[in-house]
């Protein structure tokens, strides 16, 4: 499968390295903390290479994988799905999660969460039967799922409709309600988030609006497992 798509041709000046090696130079780097001067001491090729190598690899699984796992659903059938657990005119769930990571050396304290693991933020945004739409990767477990959201490219993309392209806005008790996204308390308020009532409610429809709430949002801790 990867094989056309990493082949190089040979030149007067080296010889490229063969399809198989690539793909085991980057299979080496994601399993363990081998550096690159561990990976050319082994294949024998220069750190460039190793390096070069293992990002066509890994960059290649990105495109292939993204295209079998994460997609954009029919918009209707998701908002229909939402409808039937009782939120109106929703059409995903927003949240991020924490991926254990190898730690890089001499970075462990960026890496380390309040908890002494090494994790890796990982935010996604899925439909309501659990199935990825986008998800962002990158950030330290310092971070915060409100700076995380706000650097990805998801808010210029949701300004721009690119996820609700010719949804029209709901009309409910004579307020009109555009395609909304149900999101943690962290993330911050925007006209299109849905976020549960703050602590101590005690009004029985915020109750019930809440329970609804959570109810979506399993679709989420569905994927994240």
């Amino acid at each position: 499968m990867l094989e056309p798509h990493i082949a190089r041709q040979d030149t007067s000046m080296c010889r490229t390295i063969p399809p198989d090696r690539r793909v085991a130079m980057a299979i080496i780097k994601l399993a363990s903390p081998s550096s690159l001067h561990c990976i050319m001491n082994q294949f024998g090729v220069a750190a460039c290479m190793a390096r070069l190598a293992s990002c066509d690899v890994c960059h290649l699984v990105k495109e292939i994988a993204s295209k079998k796992i994460i997609n954009l659903a029919n918009l209707q059938q998701v908002i229909d799905g939402f409808n039937e657990k009782g939120l109106l005119n929703c059409v995903k769930v927003l949240d991020s999660t924490h991926i254990p990571v190898l730690c890089p050396v001499g970075r462990g304290r960026a890496f380390t969460n309040r908890k002494g693991y090494a994790f890796m933020i990982l935010q996604a945004m899925v439909d309501h039967w659990g199935w990825f739409i986008n998800i962002c990767i990158g950030w330290t477990t310092s971070g915060h799922d409100a700076c995380m959201f706000r650097n990805s490219p998801l808010p210029v993309y949701e300004e721009k409709g690119h996820y609700t392209p010719s949804v029209e806005e709901t009309v409910i008790c004579s307020v009109s309600v555009p395609p909304v996204i149900l999101v943690a308390a962290a993330y911050p308020i925007k006209p299109w988030f849905m976020k549960r009532y703050g602590e101590n409610v005690t009004d029985p429809q915020k109750l019930v609006f809440n329970n609804l709430l959570s109810s979506c949002k399993m679709a989420m801790e569905c994927a994240f497992g």
